[in-house]
């Protein structure tokens, strides 16, 4: 059996997820000054680099580009809208151009060519 860490979907959802908190801490970093958040920003930006060059090697650039980039645009308007209460801010064409990134990020993944 594979090590599930060393799935390239691990890697998808990790450099995604380290990229959201990265954001997220960039953000609060520039509203609160707080060193801490610049210092953990810093040191984890190079692992989200080196978990997209991972997805990259498995799944080549074009497909790694859409899946992590995608979810890592996904990630942060999450964060924005349910911890942030940043909902009400937006308009109703805003609404839909995130439900219209969250069918592009379930096409990417599940509507694959068929194998030869």
């Amino acid at each position: 059996m594979k090590n599930f860490l060393l799935h390239p979907w691990s890697a998808v959802l990790l450099c995604a997820a380290l990229s959201t908190l990265t954001d997220t801490l960039g953000t609060l970093w520039w509203e609160k000054k707080d060193f801490s958040f610049l210092l953990t920003t810093i040191f984890l930006s190079p692992l989200v680099f080196l978990s997209f060059g991972y997805v990259g090697r498995h799944f080549g650039l074009a497909l790694a580009s859409s899946l992590t980039n995608t979810l890592i645009v996904a990630g942060p308007i999450l964060v924005g809208l349910i911890l942030r209460q940043e909902i009400r801010r937006l308009s109703p064409g805003q609404m839909m151009g995130m439900t219209l990134l969250v069918a592009g990020i379930f096409l990417l993944a599940w509507c694959r060519p068929p194998a030869d």
